[in-house]
């Protein structure tokens, strides 16, 4: 819109008017209050001018009222007929069917408004020019109308004033649809949060939490509303201090954060989670959003636990047992290592005697109780032996895969096919323990 026609006052006028409707739209008012300002305000440039604004129906066939004040009822419920997108329909309907502004100097005797010329007339509606609202692929978004008492064409004044009315218009619905894209985008989304098998939640820049998903409210037993008012106390008390000192700096150093903690249950237990949390950063790298999962790892928890008592006890077994072993080979009490062990129980098994007759004769039934299946035993490769060995003799599994130079996937497999192999009891069975652990 240019200033060439306008006085200077009704030019600030007309500056005033379009703040105030993107002031409406920026704070996200609703369409209909959006048009009502903007009708009121184009309204109040010209006396006996009358303004409307109408959209088009979810299929893109008829038009609708959104903002009309000032048009009499009578002539909105029995116009209805003639607001279809096409031919010969009044001033908006032809206006949306053309794509091009229709302007009615008289609608007594246009002949657009051959059929409904009596609805107009009688709502003293002589003039009516209408301008369509076209979106940037050329679709009808809606119309911009403006009505008079009397016979006439609009001035240049006019058209300029319309033209800023289609553009308010234009931008206001634009906004709208975008925004509720946005908004069915992020119910999408939610939904599908609020599905998969993980607690998940959102935090905005400044460390408040905006979103958890179902299944995390479920977990506590409470709503956002609460959550919001106490986000702490959900975190075992023993755990506060450190995961809050630990989150905030990773917030300021803006890098992903990664830490376990307990949360209480809505049945008041506690139980052990993983938490994973990530920047989402725009496109200046300036962080927007941090997105975290908590996922439960209590099962894990108290695996770790029994296992290290396990290890513990199973070391002190194998030594006690491999003391046995040792006295019955007659090699002292001196620690026996995993290789002899295996070796002195194959023995056993194939109901051989080792050095040291009479000792041997004594202990073999007793070590014959540690196996089960001597196939197992002896179907051992010497990788399977070594592993054996190296764990025996209170090695980690991290320890053997270095020791072994294999990865933990090669570890992997030895200890499945270990597992498969040793069907045995007591000795084997400590073995057969420290491989799958």
């Amino acid at each position: 819109m240019t200033q060439n026609s306008i006085e200077p006052q009704a030019w600030s006028e007309l500056l005033e008017c379009q703040r105030r409707v993107l002031e409406r739209v920026a704070n996200r008012a609703s369409l209909a209050e959006i048009f009502e300002t903007l009708v009121q305000l184009i309204e109040d440039q010209t006396r006996d001018m009358r303004c409307a604004v109408l959209l088009t129906d979810s299929d893109g066939q008829r038009l609708h009222f959104v903002a009309a004040p000032n048009i009499p009822e009578d002539y909105k419920r029995n116009i209805g007929p003639f607001l279809r997108i096409a031919p010969n329909m009044g001033s908006c309907g032809t206006a949306a069917f053309r794509r091009e502004p229709v302007y009615t100097r008289d609608t007594r005797n246009d002949p657009l408004w051959k059929d409904a010329d009596h609805i107009a007339v009688r709502n003293g509606l002589r003039a009516i020019w209408s301008t369509p609202n076209l979106s940037d692929d050329n679709a009808v978004l809606g119309t911009f109308a403006m009505y008079y008492s009397k016979p006439r064409l609009p001035s240049p004044q006019h058209i300029q004033l319309i033209d800023m009315a289609v553009q308010l218009a234009r931008v206001a619905i634009e906004a709208k649809r975008s925004e509720d894209a946005l908004r069915k985008s992020e119910d999408r989304l939610r939904l599908v949060i609020d599905t998969i098998p993980a607690m998940a939640w959102s935090v905005l820049p400044d460390g408040t939490v905006d979103f958890l998903n179902q299944r995390w409210l479920n977990y506590a037993g409470v709503s956002m509303e609460e959550y919001i008012e106490a986000p702490t106390s959900a975190i075992h008390p023993d755990d506060t201090p450190r995961i809050l000192e630990k989150w905030h700096a990773a917030m300021t150093a803006g890098e992903p954060y990664e830490d376990e903690m307990r949360l209480r249950r809505a049945d008041g237990q506690y139980r052990w989670f993983l938490i994973r949390t990530v920047p989402l950063r725009d496109e200046q790298g300036n962080i927007v959003k941090w997105y975290g999962t908590s996922t439960d790892i209590e099962e894990l928890k108290q695996a770790e636990d029994t296992l290290r008592r396990n290890q513990a006890f199973f070391a002190a077994e194998a030594q006690r047992i491999g003391g046995l072993l040792k006295t019955a080979t007659g090699h002292g009490h001196e620690r026996l290592t995993g290789d002899e062990v295996v070796a002195t129980t194959q023995r056993g098994a194939a109901g051989k005697s080792p050095p040291g007759e009479g000792a041997a004769e004594r202990t073999i039934p007793q070590n014959q109780r540690l196996i089960a299946e001597r196939q197992a035993i002896e179907s051992l490769t010497s990788n399977e032996r070594s592993i054996i060995r190296l764990i025996t003799e209170g090695n980690s599994n991290a320890e053997v895969e270095e020791l072994m130079h294999l990865s933990p996937r090669t570890d992997e497999t030895y200890r499945s096919r270990l597992m498969e192999k040793l069907q045995l009891e007591d000795l084997v069975a400590l073995v057969k323990f420290a491989i799958r652990n």
